[in-house]
């Protein structure tokens, strides 16, 4: 069993790859620690998102704080503490903070993924 508290994850500064801008991660459940998932709490400044991207898997998010946007080609939801957005394998998505407001979200994924990465999205 593994118990983890916020305070003992350490929080990693990532720019590029997955990101448009800067971001906070907390790797929190990795593929080292669970053959089945990969669990990371995502904090996004204010205005900064990820880029266009798939997932061969469902991708699993769960809003802690702040308020944001999770987009896929056809539709922008705005996304508040709370909402909890499945998003399904191979859809093409983006997600991150509104202008005006950071978002922290948690982030579930199968541990062994893969995801293809496009460009930043035009808000």
């Amino acid at each position: 069993m593994k118990v983890l508290r916020y305070s003992d994850v350490p929080v990693e500064n990532m720019e590029g790859g997955a990101f448009c801008e800067r971001a906070e991660v907390q790797r929190f459940i990795t593929s080292n620690d669970s053959k089945d998932f990969r669990v990371f709490i995502v904090h996004f400044p204010s205005g900064h998102r990820t880029r266009w991207h798939i997932h061969d898997c469902d991708q699993a998010l769960y809003v802690l704080d702040g308020i944001g946007i999770v987009a896929n080609e056809d539709t922008q939801y705005e996304v508040t503490p709370g909402t909890f957005v499945l998003i399904p394998a191979g859809e093409k998505h983006w997600h991150g903070a509104k202008k005006e407001t950071h978002l922290t979200h948690i982030m579930i994924l199968k541990a062994v993924s893969k995801e293809t990465m496009f460009e930043c999205p035009n808000t």
